[in-house]
Parts: structure tokens; C-alpha cells; sequence
């Protein structure tokens, strides 16, 4: 099979967003909360975040603010934060890196560059080798973790430059209906660990 253009690579991520944004609008919130409490009840009994239960330590969480349809993950922060993990959200700046991860609990959020509740500019700043844990969103993730943003390239600026410190744990978080067979994903576009839904837990083999 010959490779993707970049043109023909683009075309496949614009048409995959359309679908599933449409897919999102289309759930009622009645099933929008059971979805994503089912889906926070899987999260909580993973690994990575199970030790949070069992009085290992507090460690640092960064997940963000449901938006747009997204499923949210506000039950399994609650629960971390409750087990005494430090939780901290995404802010977006101009200049690069254009995600930053703030503390949750240093005040109230505010409307970030898109209309979503963020920490304030002057909550502390957790370097991404702070952080234990990220979930993340996306419109689309296979079985391989590959992802699908929204193409702002926020997460991929990110995790992709990180370095050789430590990285956190990127653990992808969506309906089960966005799980697709190949997610289209470009040299720059960075994968998670792993892929929770409402329905099950996607590791793809090689990863944490």
C-alpha cells in the first residue's frame, strides 16, 4: 500500500472529525453521565491509578473539562482528588509549549482561549515530569493508541518534545463508538498508553 500523502492524511482526519463530532452531538446527556460514569469507573481500576486507593501516596493527576460532547471524566478526578492525589487541568497559552498543566485546587476555574473552564494564569505550573497521570481527550484512538485531536497539535506540542525526562502515563479517554479501526496519524502525532472507554481498556502490547 503506498503511503499517505500529507494532503490525502489531512482529508482522512478532517472527514474522521466530522463523524465523530456529529456521533458526540447525537448522545443525549442522560446517556453522555452513564457513559462517562462507566468509563470513570474503569479508569479508577486501572493500575495507574488503583494505588491511589490503597494509601501508596498522593500522586499528581492532570485530566481536563469535559467540552463539546466529550465524555468526562469529572467522577474519576473527584475520586483521585478524594484519595489525596494532587489534580491538576490544562491551560492554553500563545507561546510555546501551548498546553500548560496547572493545580485544579488553587482556585476557581476560569474561560480559557475556547470557552473552557481552565485554572487561572497564576495556579501553580506542574513541568510535565511532575505528572503521574494524564488523561486525555480525543476524537478518535485505535487499538495501537494512536489519536485523534480536534488539530490544534496542543498535546502533541507537548508530550512530543518532552525530552528524556519522565513522562507521565497518557491514558486516551472516549466513547467505545470512537474507538476506529486505524486512527489516521501522522510522524508527529503522539500516541497514548493506553485507550479507556465506557465499554473496556485498549493496552496496546509494548507500551507501559
Amino acid at each position: 500500500m503506498a503511503p499517505l500523502t500529507s494532503s490525502d492524511l489531512s482529508e482522512q482526519k478532517r472527514a474522521l472529525r466530522r463523524e465523530m463530532s456529529a456521533a458526540r452531538a447525537a448522545l443525549s446527556e442522560n446517556e453522555r453521565r452513564t457513559r462517562s460514569e462507566a468509563a470513570s469507573e474503569r479508569l479508577l481500576a486501572l493500575p495507574e491509578l488503583a494505588v491511589l486507593a490503597g494509601g501508596a501516596g498522593p500522586k499528581t493527576v492532570a485530566g481536563y473539562v469535559a467540552a463539546k460532547g466529550e465524555i468526562d471524566p469529572a467522577p474519576a478526578l473527584a475520586a483521585v482528588a478524594a484519595a489525596g492525589a494532587a489534580l491538576a487541568l490544562p491551560r492554553m497559552v500563545p507561546e510555546a509549549p501551548r498546553l500548560r498543566f496547572h493545580r485544579a485546587d488553587a482556585g476557581p476555574l476560569t474561560p480559557g482561549r475556547f470557552g473552557i473552564s481552565e485554572p487561572a494564569a497564576a495556579a501553580p505550573e506542574l513541568a510535565v515530569d511532575e505528572l503521574d497521570v494524564v488523561i486525555v481527550p480525543g476524537l478518535a484512538f485505535d487499538a495501537e493508541g494512536r489519536r485523534l485531536g480536534f488539530g490544534g497539535g496542543y498535546y502533541d506540542g507537548i508530550f512530543g518534545t518532552s525530552g528524556a525526562g519522565k513522562r507521565p502515563a497518557l491514558i486516551g479517554l472516549c466513547y467505545d463508538f470512537q474507538i476506529v479501526a486505524r486512527c489516521p496519524a501522522g510522524d508527529g502525532d503522539v500516541p497514548v498508553d493506553l485507550v479507556v472507554t465506557d465499554a473496556g481498556v485498549l493496552r496496546p502490547e509494548g507500551r507501559r
